[in-house]
């Protein structure tokens, strides 16, 4: 073979490569793309996962198969998706806590910054400052006070859950103290507000909104950037005069790290497009669901962001599992 027809040969190699290579881009997805959810199914997470993906998969052209792997707070599904293949057919659902569990538990096999890329940041939902209707506070200023004096307690639904870290980034910001209790879950924590057993607690606004009905329970603040529709009549707390403090619930879709951009940007742009349908914000009002779209930079930052946020929390209270 001489070098002219050689070079030929190569060429057409390589072209031949490149289309093919073109060819499998624009086929993405070609089969169905699996959903890890690291929590049991029914949840708030498992909910607005399924409204994206559900309007998703018309867009993709295939299914979005979910499978569930609860456990160790979220890290359990959470590391089966760090160690699948990096290819996009295996992403995560990934709500606030799992972030949280990251700084707390110990031996954690992965890095949540360092193994997981973003896809998508969904949306969030804000929390309510809930207090006993006994407690006889009607203004976050008169919880203030009352606070200030020493003596409250709050529950939460588990040591460094969003609302307990959320409970104790306030008690540093006005500058008091209250004994956390946990729960094994918002319902039992609702239930033992309602009872007087406990003082105050910090629950999604959909919580506050059931509870609420009942009387027992009065709601001073919400976390949102303006009012909840749910809860028209209650303040943000920006309106109180406490404008950073906004925690609330998010959740998002990542994909192990090495997942080609690519598909990574195929996989966003069809869940945005998910949420621009005005149907998903409708069904998912019930959960107090605000639809707020951020690209894998926009989602990175914010994570960042939170990691910082909440590890200071962690470390200002000395907060571990054991309390």
């Amino acid at each position: 073979m001489n070098r002219r027809t050689f070079y030929l040969a190569l060429a057409s190699v390589l072209g031949a490569s490149a289309l093919a290579m073109g060819a499998s881009a624009e086929e993405f997805p070609s089969k169905p793309v699996k959903v890890i959810i690291p929590n049991p199914p029914a949840g708030p997470g498992d909910i607005i996962a399924r409204a994206f993906a559900e309007r998703a998969t018309k867009i993709l052209g295939q299914t979005l198969v979910f499978e569930y792997k609860p456990g160790a707070t979220t890290t359990l599904g959470t590391n089966m998706v760090v160690r699948s293949k990096p290819d996009g057919y295996t992403i995560l659902g990934f709500p606030s806590s799992g972030l949280t569990a990251t700084l707390l538990e110990k031996n954690v096999p992965y890095k949540l910054r360092e193994d997981l890329r973003p896809i998508i940041g969904l949306g969030s939902v804000p929390l309510a400052l809930v207090v006993r209707s006994s407690l006889n506070v009607r203004t976050l200023n008169d919880f203030t006070a009352l606070a200030r004096k020493g003596g409250l307690n709050y529950g939460s639904a588990g040591t460094g859950t969003l609302g307990h870290l959320s409970a104790a980034a306030l008690l540093n910001e006005i500058g008091a103290t209250a004994t956390h209790v946990p729960y094994r879950g918002n319902p039992d924590v609702m239930m033992a507000v309602a009872g007087g057993q406990v003082d105050f607690f910090f629950g999604s606004v959909a919580d506050a909104t059931t509870a609420e009905s009942g009387g027992e329970i009065t709601v001073l603040a919400v976390t949102s950037n303006r009012r909840a529709k749910m809860l028209e009549n209650v303040p943000t707390m920006a309106e109180l005069g406490h404008p950073d403090f906004n925690p609330k619930l998010w959740y998002a879709f990542l994909a192990p790290k090495q997942t080609p951009t690519d598909r990574v940007m195929r996989l966003y742009a069809a869940f945005a497009e998910a949420g621009k349908d005005p149907s998903t914000p409708n069904q998912l009002d019930k959960l107090g669901f605000s639809v707020e779209i951020r690209g894998p930079g926009e989602l990175s930052k914010m994570m960042d962001d939170e990691t910082t946020r909440w590890k200071h929390v962690i470390e200002k209270n000395k907060i571990t599992l054991g309390n």
